[in-house]
């Protein structure tokens, strides 16, 4: 009892610090939310269309753009202003425009042109050569419209109509492509995943890091030595302490956890499977708070240099940026942190169907690090109160 004394006191410290809620709770949903929005938050693809031209030409435009093969939620708009707002604002992921004077140019004989919208991100790679398809598909139709109806004599409407329900009627060219090697982002993946995922993992670490200051603070003033002097053991204080960071660290983890799953639909796979890799993700971090705790001279240096060591094994281990995009050899270097492992146990359920069997070697290098961290941790803080 005693000992869930002091780790209620730890957690309720944590829970009473405005500054320290904002980055418990407030920072990583922030950033959920920019990787949601850079990098798609769903498999769907919401492109918008603005017909100025309004004739029978433009409406065949989008209406293959709407059977283009490819995840596209189209909405219409009334003007080409409104659209490139829409762009801007990032209502949409992309537009598409088509200005006054359309069908009268390809009527004509001249060359229509069409304007396209995006902002300068990743995302617009992937929209692009879908609306390019859409687009070079109907460029394709009226070449062949002019082409008819200049050797047939006939009116280039007619030719035009001609040649769709040919279209429509005659086998395609059936085109297979295949990229050499593995792909970049695996399918499946998109920005909220991603995101959720690498900040459950940044800042579980970070906020441990961070939390160690606290201890140090109670050692300082001398809280953990007058618990020593009553009949309470180290080993209970040091249970009490170590719970104390472990349900602080378990506090952030689920509320990312559940949090995305509720509120952005993230994907996190086997329930049970994803709780373990949180809770032994938690012990990592608690035997790193424990251990920073015990052996810095006071709370700025716990700070300082733990959220700087944190901040660097996140981006070595890819909490801060994709693990993908490493090069092999940085790739397989970052499995010396757990942070790689705890990634890679959440792509195999969220992306592999993986079960808890699926990710026990994970799970075991995990539990190996909070072994030895707060085995570590035990032996310093011990010299401590016994000091």
């Amino acid at each position: 009892m005693k000992a869930l004394r002091i780790a209620e006191i730890g957690v309720l410290r944590m829970l009473r610090d405005r500054q320290g809620l904002f980055f418990v709770f407030a920072l990583p949903a922030i950033i959920i939310v920019v990787f949601g929005l850079a990098f798609g938050g769903s498999g769907s693809r919401e492109i918008g269309v603005a017909d100025e031209d309004g004739t029978s030409l433009s409406r065949e435009l989008v209406a293959q753009l709407e059977t283009t093969p490819g995840s596209l939620e189209i909405r219409a708009f009334g003007s080409l202003e409104l659209l490139r707002d829409a762009v801007e604002r990032n209502a949409v992921d992309a537009g598409l425009g088509i200005p006054a004077g359309y069908a009268d140019a390809l009527l004509d004989g001249g060359q229509a042109s069409v304007e396209y919208f995006a902002r300068p991100e990743t995302i617009s790679l992937a929209v692009r050569p879908i609306l390019d398809d859409a687009v070079g598909h109907e460029a394709a139709v009226v070449t062949a419209a002019r082409f008819a109806a200049g050797e047939r004599d006939i009116p280039f409407a007619q030719a035009l109509s001609e040649v769709r329900a040919l279209a429509d009627t005659t086998d395609g060219l059936e085109v297979r492509a295949e990229a050499p090697g593995d792909p970049l982002i695996e399918p499946g993946m998109n920005g909220y995943l991603m995101g959720a995922q690498s900040q459950l993992v940044l800042f579980m670490f970070m906020t441990s890091m961070t939390a160690a200051s606290a201890l140090i603070v109670s050692r300082q003033l001398g809280v953990s030595r007058r618990m020593f002097a009553t009949p309470t053991s180290a080993t209970t204080i040091m249970v009490g302490e170590t719970l104390g960071r472990f349900g602080v660290a378990m506090i952030q983890g689920l509320f990312i956890l559940v949090g995305t799953a509720a509120v952005f639909g993230v994907a996190w796979g086997d329930p049970l499977a994803a709780g373990m890799v949180v809770v032994v993700y938690g012990l990592v971090g608690t035997g790193v708070a424990m251990l920073v705790g015990s052996i810095a001279g006071n709370a700025e240096q716990a700070s300082s240099v733990g959220v700087g060591v944190a901040m660097l094994l996140g981006a070595f281990g890819g909490a801060m940026v994709p693990p993908e995009v490493f090069p092999e050899i940085m790739r397989t270097l970052s499995f010396v942190t757990p942070h790689a492992w705890a990634i890679d146990a959440f792509r195999d359920l969220a992306l592999r169907d993986a079960d808890l069997a699926g990710i026990l070697p994970q799970l075991g290098v995990l539990a190996a690090f909070a072994a030895v961290l707060i085995g570590l941790a035990t032996v310093r803080f011990r010299r401590t109160l016994a000091g």
